[in-house]
């Protein structure tokens, strides 16, 4: 008698749970969106993006469609984030600290010598912190996770660099942020702000001695066709956050908007695996196409982080005193937690 209530009760909840299926799958709309970014396909920020699309096209049951714009083709990533507050593109990747001509506070990811490592790195971008700074976005942005982009490290065209004293007089393209240009000068070199889409060109043409970018980038843009020596300075870590244009945000239901959540979080830690793998494959294959690879002793990466801690007491109250030292307090404590 039992068994054959059961049985009843299953029957009749059936249709109900059937019928709230579909009003959840109608909650899910045919759509494509366009996500750019300015790395190749080959590479950890490209490599992300593939995983996210076919991720979201699971999750909507193949009715949301990533269109992904590898390479920088709809420009590069200061057009991008214009773009993405237009409503012109809808999603892009890029580090942080691109961010702080909308916000000046987001210059607190450039800060030089932050992070040790990547465990640092995750707990504080995964944490409270790194959860309010994704809630601080510029206007027209809405945030969905922190992926990797690496440690960048320095490469030129001219001679090894072992210690601080051979950066003197580089030419070196940077990003485009204020801190970035004044911890170059405060190494001694020349800081020249250029679009990533104009890097190879610059240096293929000598306009500039070297660069700064993640290992991985370094391999898969090629650079060790135009650089010979690539150093690891490892002098600033550098997060990808997703970022999503609010316009675009804004048409989609709640269940969109959770599912691209979603999906961007479940794909974090396999992107952050891969690309950490690929900075040791990188090394290898630059190696391989005739790149000389000098790695920095923990001694010169001290002296190096101490000659532009000016920067940072320079670029503080730009920033936001309180920010920085909230910033500092938290890598400090995961530092001892994790020791």
């Amino acid at each position: 008698m039992k068994k054959l209530l059961k049985t009843l009760a299953l029957g009749m909840l059936l249709p109900a749970f059937m019928a709230a299926s579909q009003v959840h799958a109608a909650d899910i709309k045919n759509r494509t969106l366009r996500f750019s970014h300015v790395q190749p396909k080959e590479s950890h920020m490209g490599y992300g993006v593939e995983q996210f699309a076919k991720r979201v096209r699971e999750k909507s049951d193949g009715k949301i469609n990533i269109r992904i714009f590898h390479n920088g083709t709809l420009g590069g990533d200061i057009q991008t984030l214009s773009a993405l507050q237009g409503g012109t593109i809808d999603m892009t990747t890029m580090p942080p600290g691109l961010m702080v001509g909308l916000s000046a506070e987001y210059g607190v990811f450039d800060i030089p010598f932050l992070f040790q490592d990547f465990r640092e790195a995750d707990a504080v971008l995964d944490g409270p912190l790194g959860k309010k700074m994704m809630e601080r976005l510029p206007r027209g942005l809405v945030g969905l996770a922190y992926w990797d982009h690496g440690f960048r490290n320095l490469s030129n065209n001219k001679r090894p660099i072992a210690k601080l004293e051979d950066i003197q007089g580089l030419k070196l393209r940077v990003l485009q942020a204020p801190l970035m240009l004044d911890t170059f000068k405060a190494l001694g070199a020349n800081a020249v702000p250029l679009p990533f889409t104009e890097l190879f060109t610059a240096m293929e043409t000598n306009a500039v001695d070297g660069q700064d970018n993640p290992i991985v980038a370094f391999e898969t843009n090629k650079f060790y066709e135009v650089q010979k020596h690539l150093s690891s300075t490892r002098h600033v870590y550098n997060p990808l956050i997703v970022l999503v244009s609010q316009a675009s945000w804004n048409k989609l239901t709640p269940d969109e908007q959770k599912l691209l959540r979603e999906a961007a979080e479940e794909v974090r830690a396999d992107q952050r695996k891969v690309s950490r793998e690929m900075e040791a494959k990188a090394i290898e294959k630059a190696k391989q196409h005739g790149t000389i690879y000098t790695d920095i002793t923990p001694r010169e990466r001290a002296r190096m982080a101490q000659a532009v801690a000016p920067v940072i007491a320079q670029h503080k109250q730009q920033i936001g005193a309180a920010l920085v030292d909230e910033f500092l307090a938290e890598v400090a404590k995961v530092r001892q937690q994790q020791q």
